[in-house]
């Protein structure tokens, strides 16, 4: 008989150790497998979602506050593939819901006019039965920034559409710019249709192209003209204009440094000129460089002569000019001006230079005073009849000219400093003038995204670290069998030895038995990994959605990664194999001294006064959730190192009486190697368990989570900008807030739109969205900062937040968001695109603990509306009231701004979303957790099972010596449960210990689980125990009483 054979035959003979090698090493290669493969597969899900999303896009280009003209996108530049589209936000009421939706003006969709088509999230989302119309309200914008002081107090419009059908995602249905696997909500309209509604007809704001284009293709293509500055010729001069009526400050400095002899117009609507007791109420009056070639100072006037005779005043005279001006969210502010009457001249003089006064919508185009629709506070009871009779014959004709350097710094805004330039007749040079100064923006969305993509959330580390007590139970069930098998043939083996095989040869057999089951077993491994790695993607996209809120996973197989987790399996099967065999041949060396109770017992109170120091420790100073962990872990150790100490007292006693107890704690000591490998891989496996299934939230008492919702009860997020002051009494009687609770405060953010970088978005983030505040409202919140640059204390760190430093802009972000989706570190840097197109730095100073802010970083207001000008409208508000006004103020709150598309959560619901996420995994990790503890018992079992075989002799004796089955079966039903139990419950106060800090917040649904759990392993374990026990007395008693009656 040849090694082979003999193997073969020893395979069939030891069939049932090697089965339960073989299933070990199967759960092994199978968890180590398919968590690589979920890795990929979640992997190659998001970048079929960026190719899902984006379609042939390569290129983007958008101005990021402004419009382009139409005809732009048919440029030679961007071939015939270039998609102009008019995108906004918007809202659609769907039974009582507003559901906030992407709004896609497109040309080539073959969508009928007054129609709309949605993708199948927005389809999935409105419900089965779909409404015959839809009903979509939009930003009310315009072509005139929302921001600025005139347009019209509409801020809203809306459209009624017919429903004409769905988009599939293949059809670009899901089409996005954002790097995030959450499927948005889109619909998509007549292009026509959205800019009539828009007031932005021939504008679009987006160009799609599937060329790769650089930024010079794009300098070269582009000119003025496409965003809406206006050259036009008059008579003795040649003037610069905006469609949007004003010049960004950048583009008034480049005409003026690149032509001569300029002249800066800028038309305002005064609240009053005033001379003494006479005053003209509402008047446009316009700021110049210089009028018909005379220079202005800056304390002159020029009246019209109708203004000159209705206040009675005559060249150099003392007038008033009265006026409003903005700070942030429109608070306005009255200031005047005291000028000298320079000169007087015709009013028909003005009237003929038609361009001296902008055309603002709303108050330009109406035909009485008492029709304009400013959002300005005008009383319309000052209006006179001689008012309306002037409008009706002069319109908006100045009726005064001032100084340009009189007002250049308090009539500017944020998105531009004068309403014209004029230069002497001639062409101007616009050279120098770029695309850059409107904003815009070339990106490249699917480099982007296929990086976020691909660097985002490792799901292999993840889902390897959730199983790794799947992978060490497997492991541990693979070494007992085998270990017993050896055992069993150690009689062979030492024949062997006698007959005169070598070392070598006796291993070589026993390779060649072992090596076939672990190839063909961790094979198998592989298959049942596509089978785990299916479930996975099926349980993420379904039962387990609150770790990746969406749906759609897809099994990718991947060679590399499949022969990765298959030669990861064989080397630790081999390896572990390799050392049993080895420790097996060993010749067995004489035993070390046992170590004297004494120093036990030292270790083990050395080792509790440690823990106890730790625990006070963190208690008072630390207050570290790791250290608590750590210092469970410390636990476990020490409750081994009483169990020794016991051990070593119970089973050396010098006591002569022969009892079962004694008997039982020999017999544990004698096995003391196995008794220490069973019990720290069920107490660790419980630890692992209850510390998971314990450390959750609770979020039903608001106080107990104050850090993270700073004090504020809503957070309100808004599809259409709010742009006034929700807490000054003009602001709220404005959004219809008057009936707000005296004690209301409001926290509100301006918001620069980029990726989404909470635990929500499994991609990599590399620009958070900007989310700018009052600096002084957040320092007196209950936010609690965890840690900031320098170890600067709160008042240092938010006196560094209102200041820039060498153009560096300081921000805030969530602690969670820095470690987990940025992958950065205090005092690193991230970089955006200003309004200007000017390269932004912005370095994290600090982070908030744990907060509603997840997903944003924070910056100052001042300091945000630097970089972003045009974001002057709040889009997302905190509101602070007490606990029995939140409910009445989140009522109000939905009424009143409806129109805006407000959606009102309360910050408990907006943190318990986020902590959903943290949630989710601690149930992947506790239900991994729990099949890895039952693996575990599986093996526990498996050493009892062991230990009563090799004792066979010794319960051969007992009959022998008169002990009935009951009784032999309840001395080692004992002997065998002190162990486990022993286990259960250094693993359960260890788990008490890790989770400290959260027992007061653990709800008594948790406690109740845990109860249950606590009872369930113990009843698992005695009943297995026991099931063992008397099932291997019986068979020796029946083998015993087969040998009496058979001599």
């Amino acid at each position: 008989m040849n090694d082979r054979t003999l193997a073969h035959k020893n395979i069939l003979h030891y069939a049932r150790y090697y089965k339960l090698a073989a299933v070990a090493i199967l759960i092994a290669v199978m968890v180590i497998g398919g968590s690589l493969l979920t890795g990929n597969s979640v992997r190659s899900t998001l970048v079929n979602r960026v190719n899902e999303r984006l379609g042939n896009t390569e290129t983007v280009i958008f101005p990021q506050s402004s419009f382009l003209a139409e005809e732009f996108a048919s440029s030679p530049v961007f071939g015939s593939s270039a998609r102009g589209i008019l995108l906004t936000n918007g809202f659609l009421s769907v039974s009582g819901r507003l559901v906030p939706v992407t709004v896609w003006g497109v040309d080539d969709m073959n969508i009928a006019a007054g129609s709309a088509k949605i993708n199948p999230a927005l389809s999935q989302e409105i419900g089965a039965n779909l409404p015959g119309d839809l009903v979509l309200r939009l930003p009310a914008s315009g072509l005139i920034p929302r921001g600025s002081l005139f347009v019209s107090e509409s801020y809203t419009t809306s459209l009624r559409l017919s429903f004409d059908g769905i988009v599939s995602s293949e059809e670009g249905g899901n089409i996005s710019l954002k790097n995030e696997q959450i499927i948005p909500f889109n619909l998509f309209i007549n292009r026509a249709d959205l800019a009539e509604a828009m007031e932005t007809e021939g504008k679009i704001n987006l160009i799609l192209t599937d060329q790769k284009m650089t930024e010079n293709e794009l300098n070269e293509s582009w000119n003025p003209s496409v965003s809406g500055l206006k050259v036009s010729a008059h008579d003795g001069f040649t003037e610069i204009s905006s469609d949007r009526v004003f010049l960004p400050e950048n583009v008034v400095k480049d005409i003026c440094e690149n032509n001569v002899h300029t002249n800066r117009l800028f038309s305002y609507l005064a609240n009053s000129i005033r001379k003494t007791d006479e005053s003209i109420p509402y008047s446009f009056v316009t700021a110049m460089d210089s009028y018909s070639e005379e220079h202005l100072k800056s304390d002159e006037i020029i009246l019209s002569d109708y203004s000159a005779k209705r206040l009675n005043a005559q060249m150099g005279d003392s007038v008033w000019i009265s006026y409003y001006t903005a700070t942030a969210l429109k608070n306005l502010k009255e200031d005047s001006l005291k000028l000298s009457v320079r000169k007087i001249v015709p009013i028909a003089e003005l009237q003929a230079d038609s361009t001296l006064s902008a055309d603002f919508p709303g108050l330009s185009n109406v035909d009485r005073c008492t029709e304009w629709d400013a959002d300005l506070p005008i009383n319309m009871d000052l209006i006179s009849k001689e008012d309306e009779d002037y409008w009706a014959t002069y319109r908006s004709t100045p009726k005064a000219i001032i100084s340009y350097q009189a007002i250049a710094d308090k009539w500017k805004n944020a998105y531009g400093a004068a309403t014209a330039v004029r230069i002497e007749n001639g062409q101007p040079d616009l050279s120098k003038i770029t695309a850059e100064e409107f904003g815009i923006q070339l990106i490249y969305p699917r480099e982007a995204g296929l990086y976020a993509a691909r660097n985002g959330v490792d799901f292999s580390s993840l889902f390897l670290s959730l199983g790794f007590f799947i992978i060490l139970s497997a492991m541990l069930l693979l070494i007992i069998p085998f270990s017993e098998m050896i055992y069993q043939r150690r009689h062979e083996i030492a024949l062997l030895k006698a007959i005169g095989y070598p070392r070598k040869r006796i291993v070589r057999i026993l390779w060649t038995e072992s090596a076939p089951v672990i190839v063909i077993s961790a094979i198998g491994g592989v298959v049942a990994g596509f089978l785990y790695t299916a479930l996975v993607m099926w349980l993420l996209g379904n039962v387990w959605q609150g770790a990746t809120h969406t749906e759609g996973f897809g099994v990718y197989l991947n060679l590399q990664t499949i022969l990765i987790g298959l030669f990861v399996g064989l080397l630790l099967s081999f390896g572990l194999i390799h050392r049993v065999i080895i420790r097996s041949l060993r010749e067995r060396k004489q035993l070390k001294p046992v170590t004297s109770r004494k120093r036990l017992k030292t270790g083990a109170i050395t080792a509790s006064i440690l823990s106890i120091i730790l625990l006070l420790i963190n208690i008072i100073v630390l207050q570290s959730v790791a250290v608590f962990m750590v210092i469970g872990v410390i636990l476990i150790g020490t409750f081994a190192l009483w169990g020794n100490f016991l051990l070593a007292t119970m089973g050396n006693s010098c006591s002569t009486k022969l009892s079962t107890d004694k008997l039982k704690w020999k017999t544990i000591q004698a096995n003391k190697k196995q008794a220490v490998l069973a019990f720290f891989s069920l107490a660790m496996g419980i630890f692992i368990v209850f510390s998971v299934g314990l450390n959750r939230q609770d979020f039903s008492d608001h106080s107990k989570i104050l850090n993270g919702t700073g004090g504020y009860s809503l957070w309100c997020e808004s599809s259409v900008p709010v742009y006034y002051d929700m807490n000054s009494p003009e602001g709220k009687a404005k959004l219809r807030l008057t009936d707000l609770p005296a004690n209301t405060e409001v926290l509100q953010c301006l918001r620069h739109q980029a990726d989404e970088a909470s635990c929500l978005n499994l991609n990599k983030v590399s620009t958070p969205t900007v989310l700018a505040v009052d600096m002084a409202q957040l320092e007196a919140s209950h936010f609690k900062i965890q840690k900031s640059l320098n170890d600067w204390n709160r008042e240092q760190l938010f006196a560094r937040m209102k200041t820039a430093a060498d153009t560096v802009y300081p921000a805030l972000v969530d602690a969670t968001v820095l470690q987990w989706s940025l992958v950065k570190s205090i005092g690193d840097t991230l970089h955006y695109q200003a309004d200007n197109g000017k390269d932004i730095a912005v370095q994290i100073v600090g982070t908030i603990a744990n907060s509603v802010f997840q997903g944003n970083i924070l910056m100052d207001r001042n300091l945000f509306s630097e970089i972003w000008k045009a974001n002057s409208g709040s889009e997302v508000f905190l509101v602070k009231t007490s606990d029995e006004q939140v409910q009445s103020t989140k009522k109000l709150l939905t009424q009143a701004l409806n129109e805006y598309g407000v959606i009102v959560t309360s910050t408990n619901d907006r943190l318990r979303q986020f902590n959903s996420v943290t949630d989710t995994y601690l149930s992947i990790f506790m239900t991994l957790g729990g099949l890895g503890l039952l693996l575990g018992i599986v093996a526990f079992i498996i050493v009892i099972r062991k230990n009563l075989t090799t004792r066979e002799s010794e319960i051969k004796l007992y009959f022998t010596l008169g002990f009935n089955s009951a009784k032999i079966g309840q001395l080692l039903y004992r002997e065998n449960l002190l162990v486990p139990v022993y286990a259960l419950v250094a693993g359960i106060v260890g788990s008490l210990v890790a989770v400290a800090p959260n027992i007061p917040v653990v709800s008594l649904e948790v406690w109740l689980m845990a109860l249950i759990l606590s009872l369930f392993f113990l009843i698992c374990i005695v009943l297995f125990v026991k099931k063992v026990v008397l099932r291997e007395v019986s068979t020796i008693e029946r083998q015993t009483d087969h040998l009496d009656k058979n001599p």
